[in-house]
């Protein structure tokens, strides 16, 4: 992570890995077969970070009203760019990326959760499965473009804002 928030992907060899982590090239082969490899198992943690982070959130009872649940989730995922914002994002990027199924855990567990009675929180009836499909996707349409675009003007106090309408709207509260 030191690597990729100093000089971005460039500075992401496996040479570079391996001094900084103290080890020879052929050390670090032995776990990771090249950069790739590396990248995977930071993105694997981060998301699986994210996911135990965004489902506490969730699963909070002290959360009284939707709007706090959802400016709770969207913290959540603000969280997981930690101190090195540029690591972090070209990690959640590359756990974004459409060719893996990274994000798939946390949909699974947002889609159960949604769909079961819930006897605290602001959402205590269960959805159905299609009202929990939209819901989870468009949540996470949302923070997938709130992770990729670093250039936004939009704050995270508005993106929850703007969630909590959507939600509460869609759900007739």
């Amino acid at each position: 992570m030191r690597l990729l928030e100093k000089g971005g992907m460039a500075a992401l060899t496996t040479n570079a890995v391996a001094a900084t982590a103290g080890v020879s090239i052929g050390t670090l082969y032995q776990f990771f077969p090249n950069k790739e490899a590396i990248l995977d198992t930071l993105a694997d943690h981060e998301m699986a970070q994210m996911r135990q982070r965004v489902m506490l959130a969730m699963k909070d009872a002290g959360t009284t009203s939707t709007q706090a649940r959802i400016a709770a989730v969207v913290e959540a995922v603000a969280a997981s760019y930690g101190e090195r914002h540029g690591a972090h994002r070209i990690v959640m990027e590359h756990s974004l990326d459409r060719r893996s199924n990274r994000m798939g855990p946390l949909i699974a567990a947002l889609l159960t959760h949604l769909r079961q009675y819930r006897a605290v929180g602001p959402i205590r009836r269960a959805l159905s499965p299609q009202d929990a499909f939209v819901l989870t996707h468009s949540f996470i349409g949302v923070l997938h473009a709130m992770i990729a675009d670093d250039q936004t003007i939009v704050s995270k106090a508005e993106i929850a804002e703007a969630l909590s309408r959507m939600t509460c709207t869609f759900l007739g509260q």
